[in-house]
């Protein structure tokens, strides 16, 4: 009864009923498509801001990337010169500590230096300066110099390389590196011995670098006077004046010479030449220039245009993606995996620019090591031979000395009662402590190139150009090949006091490894003791450094259960806090002063122990006490 009544009910309200029920579901879809087109929208936004924010992140990095290729090349262009420079001052200091400059009579001087001329084939002239600032040269000039930078650094101690000046000898733009000639405490400056050498190796140097249509290089001296640069009418020397930049007209640059001037490094916009360029600059370490490379700046942005071609490829996806939405809201699960694409697009982005990082440093590392291990091999090849000369004949001329006096042994005996003449020369001579002194001086200086061979071998283990693969190195002397080369450092100064090494090396086998890239790693670690160590000094009193000495401790064992060589190095220097340990080994991350250092040498001995030998290195440390790296290699390669 009730379902006649229902179906007669609905017979007489078909009509209203059929809209009121099409009416409540084209609500519920209205509402449904409000819903998710809200979600669409906001994803959408969602999905813009984070591409916008991508494209700014990726496109800094790249930026960043292609500023520091700028920045490399300069600073390539900077160790070429200061390699240069530093070879010349070594070699006017060699022949200003040598025995004939040491006696300050020109008469022996003159041929000696002539003679050095020669050798050298560098120099135009070499002279001798009084402390009164009088000049005698090897081409027989004799002005007074007591005004010129040289002589005034010199006679305080320093090897310089001063500002480009014109000779007034030789007429000539040229350099004029200048060394103390030390009197016979050798604690004084007794003279000074300058060597002038041509510009042109900087003007080569410089006027080859650039990047690309446009650019070009110039050099700054301390005073911010163009040495070197493509308009030679703002070339200027003490003796023909010249616009410093420090007074230039344009503001930037201006700006941008105080930082030369302050021996800054750095890469920025600017507008120069009435254009907006790149300005790259970094100082030297061996003279007071700066060198910059000006480089256009499309020169630098040009390969961003591919990337704002793909962001204008994808803004415009996003603008179809959006009408499409807006017109089919179902295609709202497509846009989701969509948008999980581009969230796996963008940390497959990340993870590639993490590579690129590594790969950059280890692009600077190994040109670095490559130069290093040249410049090293160089050194021990030039330094080797003259040593091997004298370490043969040495022998030799003891064979002669001895027989020398055996023959006078047998003259005293034969001829007992010499003339007077004889045997008051003979006084004076003190033949006997001769014949008692000479063998041994003979095997003194047989110790020394003893040592002078050693330190060679040392150079040569160290640098192991010829070793790319994997062999089985003794990590013992690995370690005092660096130590060797290092001792420079750890010997006491005037300025600074004895580092103290500690050696307690374990009973370890060969170890299977890169040894080069090894040795690099004690390289960096040591170095950053040391340097540890020297800033520690500055802050102890010398009752503390005596209690407390400067020193660093070296230690090795063999763990059995993992069979891995542990070596650890310890320092009682300033020690580290929390945020620089959790910081020490990043990329780029140092606390050193500008110019001391950039960032990449824990990072890179990280790199060389965990990634190329599947080791590890830890730090432990206690801020103003003591630091100490621990690194553990497997003796057995895993690669």
């Amino acid at each position: 009864m009730i379902i006649k009544l229902f179906k007669a009910w609905l017979k007489i309200n078909q009509q209203k009923f059929g809209k009121n029920e099409k009416s409540y579901f084209s609500l519920k879809w209205r509402s449904r498509n409000l819903l998710l087109l809200s979600l669409v929208v906001m994803l959408s936004i969602s999905i813009s801001a984070t591409a916008i924010t991508s494209y700014n992140f990726v496109k800094g990095l790249l930026l960043d990337s292609l500023k520091q290729q700028a920045l490399l090349k300069t600073q390539q262009g900077e160790d070429d010169i200061d390699n240069w420079l530093a070879i010349r001052k070594t070699e006017i200091k060699t022949v200003a500590n040598s025995v004939v400059v040491r006696s300050l009579d020109w008469s022996l001087m003159e041929p000696y230096l002539q003679s050095e001329l020669k050798r050298l084939q560098t120099f135009l002239l070499i002279a001798l300066v009084k402390p009164d600032g009088s000049l005698i040269n090897t081409q027989g000039g004799s002005p007074n110099v007591k005004d010129r930078e040289f002589f005034q650094r010199s006679m305080a101690g320093e090897t310089v390389a001063a500002d480009p000046i014109i000779g007034r000898t030789t007429n000539q733009l040229q350099i004029q590196v200048s060394s103390p000639i030390l009197d016979k405490t050798g604690t004084k400056p007794a003279g000074v011995l300058m060597g002038g050498i041509p510009i042109n190796r900087v003007i080569e140097v410089v006027n080859n670098l650039h990047q690309g249509k446009g650019s070009y290089a110039f050099a700054l001296n301390s005073q911010g006077v163009p040495i070197v640069h493509p308009d030679t009418r703002l070339i200027g020397t003490p003796e023909r004046a010249a616009q410093s930049f420090l007074n230039s007209p344009n503001p930037r640059l201006v700006a941008i010479a105080k930082k030369m001037v302050a021996k800054r490094t750095n890469i920025e916009l600017a507008q120069v030449d009435g254009k907006w360029n790149y300005v790259a600059y970094t100082p030297l370490r061996e003279a007071n220039w700066s060198i910059a490379l000006i480089v256009p700046q499309e020169n630098i942005e040009s390969p961003l245009q591919a990337l704002n071609i793909l962001a204008t490829v994808l803004a415009g996806l996003l603008v179809v993606g959006l009408i499409g939405g807006w017109r089919q809201v179902q295609l709202y699960e497509e846009i989701r995996e969509r948008a999980l694409i581009s969230s796996q697009q963008a940390q497959q982005l990340g993870k590639t620019l993490r590579e690129l990082q590594n790969t950059q440093a280890q692009l600077i590392h190994t040109e670095k090591m490559s130069s290093l291990g040249q410049l090293v091999a160089g050194v021990a090849h030039e330094i080797n031979n003259p040593a091997n000369f004298i370490h043969a004949n040495l022998n030799h001329a003891s064979e002669y000395t001895e027989s020398i006096l055996d023959l006078l042994k047998l003259y005293e005996q034969t001829y007992p009662n010499p003339t007077p003449e004889i045997r008051e020369l003979a006084q004076d001579l003190d033949i006997e402590f001769l014949a008692d002194d000479l063998p041994k001086l003979m095997t003194s200086m047989q110790v020394g190139t003893k040592r002078i061979r050693q330190i060679v071998l040392s150079l040569r283990n160290f640098s192991r150009l010829d070793e790319a693969d994997m062999k089985m190195v003794d990590i013992h002397e690995g370690l005092d090949n660096t130590l060797m080369i290092l001792n420079h450092r750890l010997t006491a100064t005037p300025e600074r006091p004895e580092i103290q090494i500690i050696k307690k090396y374990g009973d370890l086998p060969q170890v299977e490894c890169y040894a080069g890239q090894l040795n690099q790693v004690f390289m960096n670690v040591l170095v950053n003791a040391i340097d540890a160590l020297e800033a520690a000094s500055e802050e102890r009193n010398v009752e503390v450094l005596k209690t407390n000495p400067n020193h660093i401790r070296i230690q090795t064992q063999l763990d059995k259960l993992t069979h891995n060589a542990i070596v650890q190095i310890y320092d009682n220097g300033i020690g580290m806090c929390e945020e620089v340990k959790q910081r020490v080994f990043d990329h780029m991350f140092t606390t050193k002063p500008v110019g001391k250092g950039i960032g990449l040498g824990m990072a890179i001995a990280y790199q060389i122990v965990v990634e190329k030998h599947a080791g590890s290195i830890k730090i432990d440390s206690t801020p103003g006490r003591e630091t100490e790296f621990t690194i553990r290699i497997p003796v057995t390669s895993k690669k």
